[in-house]
């Protein structure tokens, strides 16, 4: 189809009550492509797909009470007429001949500016478009999209021969004094190289002067040692982003660098929440321009207006995104500015009880707490969990649904997580709230825990003990998304949730874990507690005989287990031995036999555990299709992972 331009100005509504003086927000979409995707390949009944690349040039008005939280936004630039500009990528896929596409549509919020939604396509995560795979979201006929709202998009981790992928940004202002003179404000900034060599330490702002008179950096070993300030003759100022350091001999590769430093000209960060209220806002209602309207019939589905695209929208988002989706809602931006619900479900995946560090002066989006790295950044904190409570540490009443739940604007949610996140991300706190009891989950939340499950399945740095954990969550999110779809059109109840129950003992204090061998990970990762206050009780899953967990959403590899399946790995010598891994997960296999076993290794052998192969095979078709039944896998996958399970080599013995 070639290139396409399209200027259109579209309101959004009337603002919220009591801003008679608010104005609406606006976009306008600049197309530079609309061509097929997929090489014209038909997708069954929903046939070809198209992708449209565009710009999002999108207009807010700061006085609007949708948007009085957005930090810094009344400090920002603003056009003549008062509202303050910028703009965000945009890219969409849906089917060619729109009258064939399903209603729903599905927002993939994008990780550092990466894609992820090609994973459920069994394929590579990002490109462009994502990869076709079995092709399984086009079949389902969705309308996917994809926009930026991170103005600092970066991928934390390129793995080898992995190409750079696309990245989607945005453009925010950066916010002045009244004046027109620069923010200035402190900033502390981190670095672990993880690496014999380097010495560039990169700044997430620009200093406000290169003098060492302003500035400290420090190091310490481990996130819990006594920091030690190193001399100014240590560390240079290469410019106003970069800092050298002369590396302490007796620190190894896994030393932690923090640098504190006056820094000027911070992003409005927090627009990359209002980005995308707006910009799906604006997607859902057939006006004159929208590119997803072209022939469209509105739907009336289940409440919506007769004017909505779509009788569904659905937010996936993991990891980083994920905590986006979850900070998205606790701050209350699933309301649009005329006051309907922007997304009706969405699925937080692996993002563990933390929020984002967005909406905040000086805000880094990329940054997030873990045991190690970067262990107080904002994000980690109460309220942890969807339903409203006390908090027991601070006093303080809220919940992530506080404001959606005041408005009638909260979406349905599956709320995923796996063994990793136990561990580094403090998984346990949804279901307990930061106290040391369950606290039961809103009508219109499940959660799923997905035991002996990794942050990154099949990846792990060489800095890690313990070879990568190949457990993987793709084919759980695949079922739920379908079971999304069916919820929030009325079509089907969800499933059941499948959380480990604190009351009932299965999820435990660390301490209380019998290390099956060794090396066991002893730490994780706790909240900063404000004011020298007594802690939120943090808990991991208990495991069984064999190391693997015991309570959660089994998949079959643990009923019939090779080895144990470890949500965590630890730290090699030279790396700051015994801390946390980053956020990956490991895998130890049982020895062959007793004699085999190593003098530390308490498990059961592989002979002991295992059974035939006809009764393994039986053991793991069994617990497939009990999971099909349950609606947490699809009948197709369900199929396809009995037959490779029973391709594939019997264990050794």
């Amino acid at each position: 189809m070639g290139k396409a331009s399209a200027g259109l100005l579209l309101l959004l509504g009337a603002g919220m009550a009591g801003g008679a003086e608010a104005r609406e927000s606006e976009v306008r979409l600049e197309i530079s492509a609309r061509s097929p995707a997929f090489e014209g390949r038909s997708f069954g009944d929903h046939g070809a797909y198209e992708q449209i690349k565009a710009v999002a040039h999108m207009r807010i008005d700061p006085a609007d009470p949708a948007n009085r939280d957005i930090v810094d936004l009344d400090r920002a630039p603003r056009a003549a007429d008062g509202m303050v500009d910028y703009d965000v990528d945009v890219v969409i896929l849906r089917p060619t001949a729109s009258q064939r596409a399903s209603r729903t549509l599905v927002y993939d919020v994008v990780n550092r500016g990466t894609k992820l939604l090609g994973a459920l396509n069994k394929g590579p995560l990002s490109g462009d478009p994502i990869a076709e795979g079995d092709g399984f979201l086009m079949r389902q006929g969705y309308t996917i999209m994809w926009s930026g709202w991170q103005s600092d998009a970066r991928p934390a981790m390129v793995p080898p021969g992995m190409a750079l992928p696309q990245l989607l940004g945005a453009r925010f202002p950066i916010a002045r004094q009244q004046d027109g003179s620069p923010i200035t404000g402190r900033v502390t900034s981190e670095t672990i190289f993880d690496a014999p060599t380097g010495d560039i330490m990169p700044l997430p702002y620009p200093a406000a002067q290169l003098s060492q008179s302003d500035a400290v950096l420090t190091v310490r070993q481990r996130s819990s040692d006594t920091a030690r300030t190193l001399a100014p003759g240590d560390w240079t100022f290469v410019d106003a982003q970069r800092v050298r350091i002369k590396r302490p001999a007796d620190m190894d590769a896994g030393a932690i660098y923090t640098f504190s430093y006056v820094a000027r000209d911070p992003v409005v960060m927090g627009l990359g929440f209002a980005a995308t209220r707006d910009l799906v806002a604006w997607l859902r209602r057939p006006q004159a321009g929208n590119p997803l309207a072209d022939g469209t019939q509105p739907s009336a589905e289940k409440g919506r207006a007769k004017a909505d695209l779509f009788t569904s929208a659905i937010a996936i988002g993991g990891s980083q995104s994920g905590r986006y989706l979850r900070d998205f809602l606790w701050q209350g931006f699933n309301r649009d500015t005329a006051g309907k619900r922007v997304f009706d479900g969405m699925i937080p995946y692996i993002a563990g009880a933390r929020r984002t560090f967005t909406n905040f002066r000086f805000a880094e989006p990329g940054r997030f707490s873990r045991q190690h790295e970067d262990h107080d950044v904002p994000g980690y904190d109460f309220p942890f969990t969807y339903g409203t409570l006390t908090d027991p540490v601070t006093q303080r009443s809220d919940g992530l649904l506080a404001r959606c739940t005041a408005t009638r604007s909260c979406p349905r949610i599956f709320h995923v997580d796996t063994g990793a996140e136990f561990w580094q991300a403090g998984a346990s706190l949804v279901g307990t709230g930061g106290t040391d009891r369950d606290v039961p989950l809103p009508d219109g939340v499940r959660a799923y825990a997905l035991a002996g499950g990794t942050h990154a399945a099949g990846f792990a740095p060489p800095y890690c003990t313990y070879p990568a954990n190949p457990l993987s969550y793709t084919p759980l999110l695949r079922a739920l998304l379908v079971s999304m779809e069916d919820w929030t059109t009325g079509r089907a109840e969800p499933p059941q949730s499948r959380w480990p129950s604190r009351d009932a003992g299965q999820v435990v204090p660390v301490e209380e874990i019998e290390p099956p061998f060794k090396p066991w990970a002893h730490v994780v990762n706790r909240p900063v507690v404000p004011g020298g206050k007594a802690g939120w009780p943090v808990f991991v899953s208990a495991i069984g005989k064999d190391g693997n967990e015991l309570a959660g959403l089994r998949m079959p590899e643990l009923l019939a287990p090779t080895g144990s399946y470890l949500g965590w790995n630890v730290r090699k010598r030279g790396y700051a031995e015994g801390e946390l891994c980053m956020i990956f997960g490991g895998y130890v296999p049982f020895a062959a036999n007793a004699a085999a076993r190593a003098p530390d290794d308490r498990r059961p052998a592989l002979d002991a555990v295992t059974g035939s192969v006809q009764e393994r095979s039986e053991a793991y078709a069994a617990a497939t299709r009990e999971l099909v039944r349950d609606r947490l896998l699809l009948a197709e996958d369900a199929d396809a992972m009995i037959a490779a399970a029973a391709a594939a080599p019997a264990p050794a013995p």
